[in-house]
């Protein structure tokens, strides 16, 4: 039995455009992770305050056509406008919160796998280096997270960068053997 593949695409490739956004956002990620998750906030209040928007409309449609007041909906609009306007204005307070946040998790892990090294001190002697290292490292990068950059976003941001260019090497290296 003979099977036959019949392939309806052109022998050519698309070029990666989704490695190219990620390059960039990878770049954005790791050089300026603050402004990034500031953007990120102040898009979100956009937005919840234009569901807030749409909500108080609403509202004022039922009303008018159906002669009904539904104080739900006029609640749900005021609320959203209102978070929605406190989340772009304390966009950079968030953005520090989470970053103060991440960096004391990240220091309360390292101090935790402190602790937790001295059960393998006696009989795991490598594993208990190993555990020593990841919790400096932990702690360092709590710190870090805190008074610098948040390490997490700066992380991600360098994988990403990192996935990019790979898929884009390998794309260029699939086009060339062509």
């Amino acid at each position: 039995m003979k099977v036959t593949v019949i392939n309806n695409k052109k022998d050519q490739e698309t070029f990666p455009i989704g490695s190219l956004l990620l390059l960039v956002l990878g770049i954005f990620l790791t050089f300026n992770a603050e402004g990034v998750l500031s953007s990120i906030f102040i898009v979100l209040g956009i937005l919840i305050t234009l569901y807030g928007i749409f909500k108080f409309i609403r509202y004022y449609q039922i009303k008018n056509q159906f002669h009904m007041d539904d104080t739900r909906v006029m609640m749900s609009g005021v609320s959203s406008i209102i978070i929605g306007i406190l989340t772009i204005l304390l966009a950079s307070f968030l953005t520090n919160a989470i970053q103060i946040i991440t960096g004391i998790w990240l220091i309360f892990s390292g101090l935790s796998k402190l602790g937790n090294a001295s059960f393998y001190k006696n009989n795991h002697p490598k594993l208990y280096i190993t555990e020593i290292i990841v919790a400096v490292i932990f702690i360092l990068l709590g710190i870090y997270s805190i008074f610098a950059e948040n390490v997490v976003l700066v992380v991600l941001g360098v994988i990403l960068i990192l996935y990019s260019l790979i898929d884009l090497v390998n794309y260029f290296l699939r086009v060339s053997k062509k």
